[in-house]
């Protein structure tokens, strides 16, 4: 290693090249953004939602609950029997979030047993992003 230099990797690495492409005007924030929230939904939410509501909530589930679909951008967005299933940007005003946090009897989610409180905080975070 020379004196002076720092090695840059991973995370720093790619924020790096996004600075770079962005003052070349190659990308704008919202592609940066976007692209983050992509990654974050693909490796804290969809594994949750996999795992834990799909079996009711998705097209190949053999009785769909509440009439939600939550296996596509279109069926979250549209909710099911109750409304939407999130607010984006509002988790306090998600319904979502309200049923894995077990605050109305009538609907927790899922039915099996609360979700880890890491894993409703990443939920959480996805709704507000």
């Amino acid at each position: 290693m020379r004196h002076g230099c720092s090695s840059v990797t991973g995370d720093r690495l790619r924020l790096w090249l996004w600075g770079v492409a962005l003052f070349a005007g190659q990308l704008n924030c919202s592609s940066i953004c976007a692209e983050d929230d992509l990654e974050f939904f693909e490796r804290k939410v969809r594994p949750v939602l996999v795992k834990h509501c799909y079996e009711c909530h998705s097209a190949d589930s053999r009785k769909l609950g509440g009439g939600l679909l939550l296996d596509s951008r279109d069926g979250v967005r549209q909710g099911g029997d109750s409304g939407p299933a999130i607010e984006a940007g509002k988790p306090e005003a998600s319904l979502l979030i309200k049923a894995v946090r077990y605050q109305d009897d009538a609907s927790n989610m899922p039915p099996q047993g609360r979700l880890s409180d890491q894993a409703i905080a990443d939920l959480e975070e996805w709704v507000r992003r």
